[in-house]
């Protein structure tokens, strides 16, 4: 994001301004359906709620490409839209949205039912203060020392896989049988 201009509320799409839904709910919820294993269901519902003004088979590939730049924060890396770039996930919007919501509140002030674009709200959720509870829970989550109140805070804050991480695992439960 950068600070001194205006978030982009339209893009150019041949040659054309197209508006577009910046509503980091809809990344959110992108995200999640992402986690849950449905590639082909959370693109469908994203660019057609992305694009609002156009149907699902009036996407073009420039659209998509427009719109993975968009998710991006307007960055090359995803990690760098996202933080640290760590493939550990460390927090899930599911399960940590009433963290996500009170430490908004604590550092910001913001009210998240409330809309945001996407850009402002990913520049906010990786510059909360590491003092409020959310923050606290993503470093137990990422822990990888030796100290064992530690390592049990990030056992007990552990996130359940995601239905993308129990089919690689039982993709991998299979090889293994198979090679037996």
């Amino acid at each position: 994001m950068r600070m001194y201009n205006k978030l982009p509320q339209i893009l150019m799409i041949n040659n054309k301004e197209i508006r577009i839904n910046t509503d980091y709910r809809l990344f959110v919820k992108f995200e999640i359906e992402m986690q849950e294993n449905d590639t082909k269901r959370a693109m469908k519902n994203v660019l057609s709620a992305f694009y609002p003004a156009f149907l699902l088979t009036d996407i073009t590939m420039e659209m998509v490409d427009k719109f993975i730049w968009f998710y991006k924060c307007g960055k090359e890396d995803v990690a760098k839209c996202g933080g640290k770039g760590n493939n550990t996930r460390s927090y899930d919007y599911k399960i940590d949205d009433d963290l996500i919501y009170s430490a908004f509140m604590e550092c910001y002030k913001i009210d998240l039912s409330k809309g945001m674009h996407w850009w402002k709200f990913k520049a906010l959720l990786n510059g909360l203060n590491s003092n409020c509870e959310f923050c606290k829970i993503k470093s137990y989550r990422l822990y990888n020392g030796k100290d064992k109140n530690l390592l049990e805070l990030k056992e007990f804050y552990k996130l359940p896989p995601t239905g993308i991480e129990l089919e690689n695992k039982l993709r991998q439960q299979k090889l293994y049988e198979a090679l037996k």
